[in-house]
C-alpha cells in the first residue's frame, strides 16, 4: 500500500509519539486514567479545534484562482473566531477558506491583524456551515496559562503540516517538552515577531505556523510562529498570556457560565458577522433567563436601558450586575419589540 506524503508524515508522527512518549498525563478535565505515552484521547479531544487555512488571489472557481498560502488556525470559540498568524493571513487578505476535519469548508473574513504581535484574527461568515451533523456548536481550544509551564513539562504542537487537513483529513501532532522562556530579538523575513517566546522540542513543520502549542491537558498555551533563535534552533511560540488582551475585544460569543462575574443569567450570546446583531444563542432551561421568558433567537437591543452593539459591550455592562438584581433585557422577537425582566442568580 502506498501512502501520500502527508499520510506518511502523520504515520511517522504517530510512531514517534508511541515510541518516544514517556510522560504521565496528569488527571484532569477530559483525560481520566490517561496512560504514559497514550496521546490518542488528547488528540481526539483537541484536533477538531485545529483548522487549515488557505488564502486565494481570486475567488474560488475562477480559472486564475491560485492558493497564495496555506497554514493553520485555532478555533477560539464555538461560533467561529479563529486565531492564526499574518504569515498565513496577512493584512488585506481576501477569499479565505477554513478547512475543518470531516471535509467541511467554510469561508471566513479577516477582522484584525496585529503585525508586531504576529496575530491575525478571522471570523467564519456562518459558523453553522461548518457544523457536523447533529451539532449546534464548534469545538474550540480553551486558553491555559503559559506562565504555569515549567521546564520539562510535556507540550504538543498541532497543525496543517504540508496541507494534511485538506489532503488527508488529518491534523498533524508532535510531542515534545517545554525547553525555556526565551527572548527573540531579531526579525526574520518570514516572521517579524520579537519578544518573549516559549521554546519547545516538538516538531514545527511547514504549514504549522498559526497553529497551537498545547499543554498536557489540551489547553492552549502558545501560538506557533516561524521566528527562532540562531543560537538555539528549536521551535517557538508566542505565550497565550501575552495575547489575551488582543483577542478579548474581538470575541463574538458570551457565556456567563465562563465569565468571572458574580451574577448569572443562564444564557449565551453571539454576534453575527453579517448584520452585526447580538442574538441569544442558548438559554439554559434551568436558569433565570429561561424562567423570565427569554428565548433562543431573540435579538438583544438594550440591557438596563443601555444600547448593546457588541459582545464586549454587553460583557462590560453585565460585569457590574449583582446577584439578586432585577435587570431589563429589551429584545426583538418575530420583528416585534419585547421587554423581559430577569432576576439574576449568584454563582455557586
Amino acid at each position: 500500500m502506498r501512502l501520500s506524503a502527508s499520510k506518511l508524515f502523520a504515520a511517522l508522527v504517530v510512531l514517534g509519539l508511541s515510541s518516544a512518549g514517556q510522560w504521565q498525563l496528569p488527571a484532569g478535565e477530559g483525560s481520566p486514567g490517561a496512560k504514559a505515552g497514550d496521546y490518542s484521547e488528547l488528540y481526539g479531544r483537541i484536533s477538531r479545534a485545529v483548522v487549515g487555512i488557505t488564502r486565494r488571489d481570486y475567488p474560488r472557481g475562477r480559472s486564475r484562482s491560485t492558493i497564495a498560502h496555506s497554514g493553520t488556525g485555532i478555533l477560539l470559540d464555538p461560533v467561529g473566531l479563529v486565531l492564526t498568524s499574518p504569515t498565513v493571513v496577512p493584512e488585506g487578505s481576501r477569499n479565505i477558506d477554513v478547512y475543518l476535519r470531516g471535509g467541511r469548508v467554510a469561508p471566513a473574513v479577516l477582522i484584525k491583524v496585529y503585525p508586531e504581535k504576529e496575530v491575525s484574527l478571522l471570523q467564519l461568515k456562518d459558523f453553522r456551515r461548518a457544523l457536523e451533523p447533529g451539532r449546534d456548536r464548534l469545538d474550540y481550544l480553551r486558553p491555559g496559562s503559559s506562565k504555569a509551564l515549567a521546564i520539562g513539562d510535556p507540550v504538543f504542537s498541532l497543525g496543517n503540516a504540508f496541507g494534511s487537513i485538506q489532503s488527508d483529513d488529518q491534523v498533524a501532532m508532535a510531542a515534545g517538552v517545554f525547553s525555556a522562556m526565551i527572548e527573540l530579538k531579531d526579525k526574520h523575513p518570514k516572521s517579524i515577531y520579537v519578544g518573549r517566546a516559549l521554546e519547545f522540542t516538538a516538531a514545527l513543520n511547514n504549514g504549522m505556523d498559526g497553529g497551537p502549542l498545547v499543554d498536557a491537558r489540551g489547553n492552549l498555551v502558545g501560538l506557533l510562529i516561524l521566528n527562532f533563535s540562531r543560537q538555539r534552533w528549536l521551535g517557538t511560540a508566542i505565550p497565550i498570556d501575552d495575547l489575551q488582551e488582543l483577542i478579548r475585544p474581538h470575541r463574538s460569543w458570551f457565556n456567563d457560565r465562563f465569565e468571572n462575574n458574580d451574577a448569572v443569567a443562564g444564557l449565551e450570546l453571539m454576534r453575527s458577522h453579517e448584520g452585526g446583531q447580538i442574538t441569544i444563542l442558548k438559554v439554559r432551561a434551568d436558569g433565570p433567563a429561561a424562567a423570565a421568558g427569554l428565548r433562543r433567537g431573540d435579538v438583544l437591543k438594550t440591557f438596563n436601558g443601555k444600547k448593546v452593539e457588541t459582545v464586549s459591550g454587553f460583557q462590560a455592562l453585565f460585569k457590574n450586575a449583582s446577584p439578586g438584581q432585577q435587570v431589563r433585557f429589551e429584545v426583538v422577537r418575530d420583528k416585534a419589540p419585547v421587554a423581559v425582566e430577569v432576576t439574576l442568580w449568584g454563582r455557586f
